[in-house]
């Protein structure tokens, strides 16, 4: 694939003024052979033509000479729990703890201050008796195209399951953003659903937190799956 440049469209916000995490990786991940991992460097910019420069395994987005993003082929082996049913991550998703308090409620995926049709609306909230947060999706318009849901799009919805889960069990309290995702889509993710999505607690480092989340397919057939590294923020007034 030759060289080109991409741009974040301003809808797909994550932190104030910067592209949603997992949506910038997935972006990055098409350019990237099976499996993706995709390792953000600074915080993406929106509305910017970022170059890409493609090799055989991977690839760089750069904003002018400054790296933002790097993505290499990585076989992901993760374990994943059982999915709940889709009632079940309906009723988690009322406890979403985005509700009370949110770090970036202009968040596209998660953002309880978005209802514009980008929004996923997507709210994470803990499942009953399991170690797992848990919510429903609704793939929109904008997440799809000729009838199956984005890679982009699929990364973004498997992103904040996975923070908010890193945050509940591991970090209360305290903000972080996505630093490193490593992610699998089953193909062909179909426009329906809707989709049930997990998230997982999975360890910490310091300030790096690492977690798990899953998309599943109403029927519980898995649909997609991600391994993450998120970094507590020492002011959480700035993105990164």
């Amino acid at each position: 694939m030759p060289n080109e440049d991409v741009v974040v469209d301003p809808a797909f916000t994550g932190p104030p003024s910067a592209a949603q995490g997992g949506y910038a990786c997935g972006l990055l991940a098409r350019y990237v052979p099976g499996d993706a991992e995709v390792t953000l460097k600074r915080p993406v910019p929106l509305g910017v033509a970022l170059r890409v420069e493609t090799r055989a395994d991977g690839a760089t987005a750069y904003d002018g000479s400054t790296v933002v993003a790097t993505a290499a082929s990585r076989r992901l082996d993760l374990e994943v729990p059982r999915p709940p049913t889709l009632a079940e991550a309906s009723r988690a998703s009322d406890a979403f703890p985005g509700f009370a308090a949110h770090p970036f409620p202009g968040c596209v995926v998660c953002g309880t201050g978005r209802s514009d049709p980008a929004a996923f609306r997507i709210f994470p909230g803990p499942l009953a008796g399991r170690d797992l947060l848990a919510s429903v999706w609704h793939p929109g318009e904008r997440a799809v195209s000729d009838g199956v849901v984005r890679t982009e799009s699929a990364w973004a919805a498997l992103d904040c399951p996975g923070g908010w889960a890193a945050a509940w069990f591991g970090a209360p309290g305290e903000t972080a953003v996505l630093g490193k995702m490593t992610a699998r889509v089953y193909e062909p993710v179909l426009v329906g659903g809707p989709y049930i999505l997990v998230g997982w607690f999975a360890g910490r480092s310091g300030r790096k937190l690492y977690a798990g989340s899953a998309l599943f397919s109403p029927s519980g057939v898995l649909r997609g799956v991600s391994h993450q590294t998120w970094i507590t923020l020492a002011d959480p007034a700035v993105s990164r």
